[in-house]
């Protein structure tokens, strides 16, 4: 039977979404160097094509210039201005910005925590690989809310979502944006249950009030509601890590003391560490007698089980929630005030909000147009594919099994054998 930080190391939140603090940040500047690159090309085909349609956008929102007439500011020299891009930092900014107005969204609805959490989720984790210059963010919040509800099994009506937040937006235009952008990855593992379980595990001790246990539950489950979501912790930790250090947060002896008990093994000295320990490892009484009998799995040598429960890895855990607790401390829940204060919203959000309008895709800001141009090209290439496919008699021919007559309508036909129509399953079996 695997263990559970096998089966979490199978996952896709694992494999695809887990990274170290450099590679995040080697993958945030490729991410903005790649939009500065695109757009700058967008520009300047604009620029040297000015018989191109203009967007639809008719509130001039995808122009690239402060002008808002469509078209790039040209210099002296009658090449077009390029606008200032925004720097990774800045993108770090608004996402956080935007990260809290998710959240904020998301107590308007009243949703459950899974929902609350795993529509950030896949809201921090389409920006990782799309620039907030290509795509609007303000719009995300909505089809995050709206996809990340789906994924957890609660499956709201558009129009009801929109009359909830009183708009018109098309919220399925960006729907299959975000699932690309999350590489169609919507299981997402949380630490709620896991602070469950650290609770059932103090309470079984026997020696500690249950209204400090009551204490430090909820005083954790604030912190896992706001601090992990609004920082890089799901990219970076385990959700059994998360919970411990937003326990840690709530009650350092508590979280401690967890520890302790799980990594409490000392090897004995008098001992060789290659003879079986006298004592089975915690839980294989219930393996059965079969696998005891089978070779022995249910003891371990002194060294397998320092290993596994010793003070080595015990200090590397504690190393690693220290860490975590660390990146939680600078998104406390307290600090939601800041994100809603106006004088941080007009010095540092605004002025960025404004150089986001000058430097935004031209092309893709716009998600329903971008969605019916899409369309459009869809249906295009297939009438293309159709009418190729049309004019060349031999391939009908191999396709249909013989030459269209003349006047025949242009549908598909099945294969005609010696008693009539293919059958649709195969041979006889």
């Amino acid at each position: 039977m695997a263990s559970e930080d096998a089966r979490y190391r199978e996952t896709s939140q694992f494999e695809a979404w887990s990274f170290s603090p450099s590679q995040l940040a080697a993958m945030r500047e490729k991410t903005n160097s790649l939009a500065r690159q695109r757009i700058t090309e967008r520009i300047l085909s604009s620029a040297s094509n000015p018989l191109a349609p203009a967007s639809n956008n008719t509130s001039h929102a995808n122009t690239p210039d402060p002008s808002g007439n469509g078209t790039p500011n040209p210099n002296e020299n009658g090449a077009p201005t390029l606008p200032d891009f925004l720097k990774p930092e800045e993108e770090a900014l608004l996402i956080s910005f935007y990260t809290s107005e998710l959240l904020r969204a998301a107590d308007h609805l009243g949703v459950p925590d899974e929902v609350r959490a795993t529509a950030t989720v896949f809201f921090r984790r389409f920006f990782l690989t799309n620039s907030i210059m290509t795509y609007p963010p303000q719009e995300m919040i909505l089809v995050a809310l709206f996809v990340g509800s789906k994924a957890e099994g609660r499956f709201p009506r558009v129009v009801e979502f929109q009359q909830r937040f009183n708009t018109k937006q098309d919220i399925l235009a960006g729907e299959f944006l975000l699932a690309q952008g999350n590489r169609f990855n919507f299981e997402v593992r949380h630490p709620f249950r896991a602070l469950m379980g650290a609770m059932m595990e103090l309470r079984s001790y026997g020696d500690i009030d249950e209204q400090r246990i009551q204490a430090a539950e909820k005083r954790a489950h604030e912190i896992l509601l706001s601090s992990p979501l609004m920082t890089d912790a799901y990219f970076h930790y385990t959700p059994s890590q998360i919970m411990f250090a937003a326990l840690s947060l709530a009650d350092r002896g508590l979280a401690e003391r967890l520890i302790q008990e799980t990594f409490h093994f000392v090897p004995p000295t008098t001992n060789s560490d290659s003879t079986p320990a006298a004592t089975p490892l915690p839980g294989s009484d219930s393996l059965g007698t079969a696998r005891k009998e089978g070779g022995g799995k249910g003891t371990m040598t002194n060294d397998e089980r320092a290993a596994i429960i010793g003070t080595g890895i015990r200090d590397k855990v504690m190393g690693t929630i220290e860490a975590c607790r660390n990146m939680l401390s600078s998104e406390l829940p307290e600090r939601k005030s800041h994100w809603t204060s106006e004088s941080i919203f007009k010095s540092q959000i605004r002025p960025v909000r404004k150089k986001l309008l000058k430097c935004r895709d031209p092309d893709r800001w716009n998600l329903s147009e971008l969605q019916r141009q899409r369309r459009e090209q869809g249906l295009r290439r297939e009438d293309s594919e159709e009418r190729a496919a049309a004019s060349n008699g031999n391939k009908d021919a191999a396709i249909f099994g013989g030459d269209l007559p003349a006047g025949a309508p242009e549908k598909k036909r099945r294969k005609v054998g010696g008693n009539g129509l293919e059958d649709p399953f195969g041979d006889p079996l």
